[in-house]
């Protein structure tokens, strides 16, 4: 009898712990081959690469892929997710965006891309204040967004890209020509520094130094 008691409850120990196991392991979603992938707002087919875009021989930080509609104008979704946290597990929370520019626009960053085109050739006119920035690659009904985090532009101006994850043709084996290429930089100087709050301890060690001053005086006015 005991033999057997002992028995159940082995098996019920050996069955809850299994399952508090299989209840606390985390759950992985398969990124179906979108390395660096930052998420949201993604279709089936096609999906965004890292080696979509290069500069200067760099491959993309992180993408998100590809996306129906516009990445900008009036209806253009990709600055609001930017400041909504897009990217925000490489570059930190509370990062703010704005547009630099278009290669179909004259801009001030001078980036330029080979429109029209499924792949190519495109290049910034100089190096931009902050060395993360956000490449958006946009064909006739849909965008991919490129991150570049901490790149050195001693490396170089221009790069290649290529549609391949943004829109398929009707052979489904290349892109379709690019409509422009957008850039987005973070905004620089707009939050105020942070304000050091002295610790404790040092609390503790000015406070002691007050209290022996004011005792001081007090002896020397006796």
């Amino acid at each position: 009898m005991r033999k057997s008691f002992s028995l159940i409850s082995t098996s019920v120990l050996l069955f809850t712990g299994i399952a508090c196991t299989s209840i606390a392991a985390p759950v992985y979603a398969a990124s179906g081959g979108n390395s660096g992938n930052a998420g949201g707002g993604q279709t089936s087919s096609p999906i965004c690469s890292l080696s979509d875009i290069s500069l200067g021989g760099v491959l993309a930080t992180a993408c998100d892929g590809a996306n129906t509609g516009n990445d900008t104008g009036a209806q253009g979704t990709l600055l609001p997710d930017l400041n909504n946290g897009l990217f925000s597990s490489f570059v930190g929370t509370g990062v703010q965006w704005t547009l630099a520019g278009k290669s179909d626009d004259p801009n001030p960053f001078a980036i330029t891309a080979a429109n029209n085109s499924s792949s190519g050739t495109w290049g910034l006119g100089a190096a931009l204040p902050s060395n993360t920035f956000v490449v958006s690659l946009k064909t006739s009904t849909a965008y991919s967004a490129y991150l570049f985090k901490d790149y050195d532009f001693s490396k170089g101006l221009t790069g290649v890209f290529n549609t391949i994850g943004v829109a398929l043709n009707g052979s489904g084996n290349a892109g379709k020509g690019l409509s422009h290429a957008s850039l987005f930089v973070p905004k620089i100087g707009t939050n105020p520094p942070p304000t050091s709050v002295p610790e404790p301890a040092s609390l503790l060690g000015l406070g002691l130094v007050a209290s022996g001053m004011v005792m001081v005086r007090r002896r020397r006015a006796i």
